[in-house]
């Protein structure tokens, strides 16, 4: 669970109480807002709103600073991001900056949006030191616990938990503490570490009782009960977790509650106390998170749903709830590698800076040399014209390196890991410049949606790797059969779609017969063979790409229930065959 970067009230941002009500109304709004209720402090903020013209630049960035942190509260974290990009513009003091950026990396981190909050978090380092008070810090080395464990960086995120812990106990600062103690809490539990991580959430829990910050104290219970939930311990993972609702319901912290709500679901269910009221809430956690792109939690409400349903002997709902499971899971994975790519670039792109700024500096140190003696200049002449040489050469290295690497990681967020084909993400993009280009050259396009018959059988029978291999001699046969003229992506847990740009119907059927017909392949000898049910749909000029795959999926359903192992055209694509035998199911 993550908060937003500063619920403790930071001392250095609390700023000199100025003449004139105006700054005293929002050191109040400020203390009400980490103290007591956040929706109170944004009324004293509405009734400050119509002065703003009048605040000086430190009053106008407090209140936008305080505002954008409610947006965060609030869920309506990119109204946040803008409001801090616009603060970021001006000309701020550094403890205001820094704040700025602090909260904009949080922002970042809500929205999934990895690039923003790793650069957000880089420039709060940078300028950290340039700030007196060693408190500011806290909430930077809060930010940089949490993303450098997301990933998988655990060690190097303890060590930056470890030191706001530590700024916060030599300040006596119980908020600052309260904070810190549950970013690396989480890092822990990451690292499975977890007696490091229980006795972080139990210290963080008494520092927010102290500190009053009852929000962080229902974040902490919430992480707890799913620690302690793991380790079997089921009766105090359920009071945790129902205490943790209560709080954070009182605080009107949405996401927090949601979450709390999951981890007692997944609790009650190993408890078997799973009645027919709990399951009916399953499904507005699962719209939640759905709603607000958390595909690690939709994945995990999916599969406890899955689970349940199977214990009630529902096959159809289960596999549903298996099949929801499987395209979250994907969609978290895309978005753990795009965070994960965010910061190899980054990490790329310092050492790159690092070793620029070091050859600049071995040049300058040239220079100087050559500078001492006329009777040297010219050997040193010699010796610069090498070195420069020798600098170009390895710049260019760097740089074609650099071009390389760059080309490498876009085509791994562009691309499925098990398939080798488009992923979700990159073919909706492809797919609609291509319905644009086809629509202004008069083409007709054709959706092809295809799914791997009895994959589950395959997967109960075989094993989830062998499931994997299945995918991609799947993919292969595609490619196969329909050429590189079509764009061809896996779009679901054994969900493909091709996209052909055609005048007829005639050369999509030849591609789904040139895969039926094709010699059957298995992955081992003697193995079953695998085979696909087809649906094919042609695009209507205006439609969105959505529309087409609704109708296009429509006809997938049909060749399902009519046996499988055929295709089925949809109706607004049969008069398109010049050969109308071929429009019958095979």
């Amino acid at each position: 669970m993550w908060l937003a970067a500063s619920a403790a009230i930071p001392s250095w941002a609390q700023g000199e109480s100025g003449p004139g009500s105006v700054r005293e109304q929002l050191e109040r709004a400020r203390t009400i807002s980490y103290t007591d209720h956040w929706q109170k402090a944004q009324a004293i903020l509405d009734e400050l709103a119509p002065r703003l013209d009048e605040f000086d630049l430190r009053d106008f960035a407090s209140f936008h600073l305080q505002e954008a942190r409610h947006l965060v509260l609030d869920d309506r974290s990119p109204e946040a991001l803008e409001r801090l990009r616009m603060l970021l513009d001006k000309p701020l003091e550094d403890d205001q900056r820094l704040r700025a950026l602090q909260l904009a990396a949080h922002a970042g981190v809500v929205l999934r949006d990895y690039e923003t909050a790793f650069d957000k978090l880089m420039a709060a380092l940078e300028i950290e030191p340039r700030v007196d008070d060693p408190v500011a810090g806290i909430s930077t080395f809060n930010m940089a616990t949490h993303l450098f464990g997301r990933v998988g960086q655990h060690e190097r995120a303890i060590d930056y938990g470890k030191e706001a812990v530590s700024r916060a106990l030599r300040a006596a600062d119980t908020s600052q503490e309260c904070t810190a103690r549950q970013r690396i809490a989480s890092v822990y539990a990451w690292a499975e570490q977890p007696e490091e991580s229980e006795a972080q959430y139990r210290l963080g829990i008494d520092a927010c009782r102290s500190a009053g910050n009852e929000l962080f104290v229902g974040a902490l219970q919430a992480g707890l009960a799913d620690l302690v939930r793991s380790q079997g311990r089921l009766a105090e993972a359920k009071t945790l977790a129902e205490s943790a609702i209560a709080t954070m319901e009182e605080a009107a912290y949405p996401l927090g509650v949601y979450e709390a709500r999951l981890v007692l679901a997944a609790t009650v269910h190993d408890l078997g106390l799973i009645d027919p009221e709990a399951r009916a809430g399953f499904e507005e956690i699962a719209d939640y998170f759905r709603t607000n792109g958390l595909w690690d939690q939709v994945a995990r409400i999916e599969l406890l749903q899955a689970r349940v349903a199977e214990e009630h002997g529902e096959s159809d709902s289960a596999a549903e709830h298996y099949r929801h499971h499987i395209e979250a899971r994907d969609q978290f994975i895309d978005r753990d590698r795009a965070m994960r790519l965010a910061y190899l670039e980054l990490e790329f792109d310092t050492r790159f800076k690092e070793r620029q700024i070091d050859l600049l500096e071995e040049n300058a140190r040239l220079a100087q040399v050559e500078a001492t003696t006329a009777n040297e200049q010219r050997r040193l002449r010699t010796i610069i014209l090498l070195l420069s040489i020798f600098v170009a050469v390895l710049l260019a290295f760097l740089l074609f390196n650099a071009f390389r690497g760059r080309r490498h990681f876009r085509h791994l967020s562009r691309h499925d890991a098990l398939s080798g084909l488009a992923n979700q993400g990159w073919f909706l993009e492809r797919a609609g410049s291509m319905l644009v280009e086809a629509e202004r050259e008069g083409a007709s396009p054709y959706l092809v949606m295809a799914d791997i018959d009895h994959f589950k059988k395959i997967n109960d029978a075989f094993g989830h790797l062998y499931g994997d291999q299945v995918l991609g001699l799947v993919a292969r046969r595609l490619r196969d059969a329909f050429g590189t003229g079509a764009l061809i992506g896996r779009v679901g847990g054994e969900e493909f779609a091709i996209l052909i740009v055609a005048h007829r119907l005639d050369p999509v059927i030849e591609g789904i017969k040139a895969f039926q017909e094709a010699p059957a392949e298995s992955v081992r000898d003697g193995d079953p063979s695998v085979t696909l049910s087809f649906g094919i749909g042609r695009y209507r000029a205006g439609e969105s790409l959505e529309t087409l795959r609704k109708r296009t999926d429509a006809a997938l359903y049909q060749a399902k229930r009519e046996g499988r192992d055929r295709y089925v055209v949809s109706p607004e694509a049969r008069d398109d065959a010049d050969d109308s035998s071929a429009l019958q199911p095979t």
